[in-house]
């Protein structure tokens, strides 16, 4: 008969790796009461001895370090860049749902969340890695920012750390992200439903971006489906100013335009009237016209996602900038509003106007 194996004990781990027991638990925790150096030993003593933690002793064990008498939740850190505090964050509708989303689903797990606004004068990743640390947090989720990609400057290493978006390009980490190429998809069938059959694009988001790359790949995916003379060309940055957005619509004759509510008021601005003159679809409804047709990023769901990445990781004990970084997609829709009416409805409209004033002057 084969032997049965036993499971290695901390016990075990510790005279062989020549420390305590404690020591051997803080460090397959990964947590920072133990220097690097040390923790590396011991884990790789672990793993030499084929050590495999028993789940349901660590659920246990967790839920006794969290439930002792007179102590607070758990702490979640949440890192905002750019902004400076939550009268700031309110003037930004993306960010708020977002944020509000991570609270929500921290709540639910049974954590608190400690805000650092890395706009604030003084507060850098640096110093708020610091305060993390010395607050013994580990899970760590960070916002992106507001407009284009860039870095932030955070060592994630014995950390749990997730962010919202594709803006973070570096550090390398999990994120919970909108479906770019989906909602395109949605708006661009919504308008052919609609009747509309010559779809302009005017992309405000900045090129580069994750983002840009995925709503432009998708419209001209569409694109290449039409014949060259009913194709639009899209314009972009930096050419979306009133006159430039004039000689291209006057050139092209699209008779929708998806966009950013800054063109809603471009167009409105040339006098054109929505629907009635052009249909229009929000390419960002967390954005005015929040009423109009488009696409629904659902930002609150993003940050909830989010949450949940550094709570498996905290649950799995995968601190640090993980190896294979996942992007998990939230489910991400076309939503209906008045500036893109079902089809014939805008000459249903215009018909009842003019039978309207062909009452009054009688």
């Amino acid at each position: 008969m084969p032997q049965e194996s036993y499971p290695i004990t901390m016990r075990e781990i510790a005279r062989e790796a020549g420390v305590s027991v404690s020591a051997v638990s803080l460090a397959l925790r990964n947590s920072p009461k133990v220097s690097q150096e040390r923790r590396e030993t011991i884990l790789a003593t672990a793993r030499r001895l084929g050590y495999r933690p028993d789940p349901r002793l660590s659920e246990l064990m967790e839920h006794l370090r969290t439930t002792r008498p007179r102590r607070g939740p758990s702490r979640i850190a949440l890192l905002v860049p750019e902004v400076g505090g939550d009268s700031e964050l309110a003037g930004y509708a993306m960010l708020s749902e977002l944020v509000a989303g991570v609270r929500e689903m921290a709540d639910y797990a049974g954590f608190g969340v400690d805000t650092f606004f890395l706009g604030e004068p003084g507060m850098t990743p640096r110093r708020a890695r610091g305060i993390v640390m010395a607050r013994g947090i580990r899970g760590v989720v960070i916002t992106p920012f507001r407009r284009g990609v860039a870095e932030v400057d955070l060592d994630v290493s014995g950390l749990c750390v997730a962010t919202a978006g594709y803006s973070i390009v570096s550090p390398r980490l999990h994120r919970a992200c909108p479906n770019y190429l989906q909602m395109m998809d949605e708006l661009v069938a919504a308008c052919r439903d609609a009747g509309r059959e010559r779809v302009g694009l005017v992309m405000t988001y900045h090129e580069g971006g994750i983002g840009h790359k995925l709503f432009t790949s998708s419209f001209l995916f569409f694109q290449a489906h039409l014949r060259p003379e009913e194709r639009i060309p899209i314009l972009g940055e930096p050419d979306i100013t009133p006159q430039k957005v004039r000689e291209w619509m006057e050139r092209h004759r699209p008779d929708v335009i998806i966009s950013s509510g800054a063109v809603y008021e471009m167009l409105r601005g040339l006098g054109l009237r929505i629907p009635e003159d052009i249909g229009f679809l929000n390419i960002d409804i967390s954005e005015e016209p929040r009423s109009a047709a488009g696409a629904d990023h659902r930002f609150r769901l993003v940050g909830r996602e989010t949450l949940k990445l550094v709570v498996e990781m905290l649950n799995l004990n995968l601190a640090g900038p993980p190896e294979d970084p996942k992007v998990v997609l939230v489910d991400s829709h076309r939503r209906s509003g008045f500036t893109l009416p079902p089809r014939g409805a805008v000459s249903e409209r215009r018909g009842m106007a003019a039978k309207r004033r062909t009452k009054v002057n009688h």
